[in-house]
């Protein structure tokens, strides 16, 4: 097993107001993997951006399995 990474969404609401922020655990080490894991999900008005590096001693306490992933 290998670091993720946190990956945070932010969602503009369609009718207005302040956009929603969201955070996700991906077992992939790459960020532009772990972004288009993510993205492909992800409805048009969302950006991804990986945020950062989630160690490995978190990816096993979380079970996550390489390419898997779980909100946070």
């Amino acid at each position: 097993m290998a670091n993720g990474q946190v990956v945070l969404i932010t969602t503009e609401p369609l009718g207005g107001g302040l956009p929603v922020r969201s955070v996700y655990y991906v077992a992939e080490q790459d960020p532009a993997k772990a972004e288009a894991i993510i993205a492909a999900m992800m409805a048009p008005n969302e950006r991804v951006e990986a945020f950062g590096v989630l160690p490995e001693p978190a990816v096993k306490a979380l079970g996550l399995k390489p390419g898997d992933f779980t909100r946070g």
